[in-house]
C-alpha cells in the first residue's frame, strides 16, 4: 500500500485501476483521473551494448509512446537481435532519424581491467 501524495489515501500501486488510471506511482488513481492524467511519467528505454567484457548500457527518455516504440524497433533491428547476427552491414538497416530522445544516463562498457 502506498500513500498518495495529492489527498494523503492509501492505495495499492499493482491494483487494475491504477494500471489502467497511470500516472506517476506515488498518486492514486483518483487523482490521476481528476488532473486529466496528462502529465504521465516520462517513457524510458534502456539499451545495452553487449560489446567488451561487460555490457554498457544507455537510459533513454523520450515525450510519446510512438518516439519510444519507433526506436525499439530501429534498435533491435539495426543490433541485430532475435536474428543471430553480430556485424550490421546493409541496406536493411532502419533510419533512426526524426525519433526525438533525451539521454538520461549512460555507462560505458568496461574491460576485465575496469577500464573503457
Amino acid at each position: 500500500m502506498r500513500e498518495c501524495k495529492h489527498c494523503g489515501d492509501e492505495f495499492n500501486p499493482k491494483s487494475r485501476a491504477k494500471q489502467l488510471a497511470g500516472g506517476y506511482a506515488n498518486e492514486c488513481p483518483n487523482c490521476v483521473e481528476a488532473r486529466g492524467g496528462d502529465d504521465s511519467p516520462p517513457k524510458y528505454l534502456a539499451c545495452a551494448a553487449g560489446d567488451g567484457k561487460s555490457a554498457g548500457i544507455t537510459i533513454l527518455k523520450f515525450d510519446t509512446d510512438e518516439d519510444r516504440e519507433a526506436y525499439s524497433k530501429a534498435w533491435l533491428n539495426n543490433a541485430g537481435m532475435h536474428k543471430g547476427k553480430s556485424c550490421q552491414l546493409g541496406s536493411h538497416l532502419t533510419p533512426m532519424s526524426g525519433i526525438k530522445f533525451k539521454t538520461v544516463q549512460k555507462m560505458e562498457n568496461l574491460n576485465h581491467k575496469g577500464r573503457a
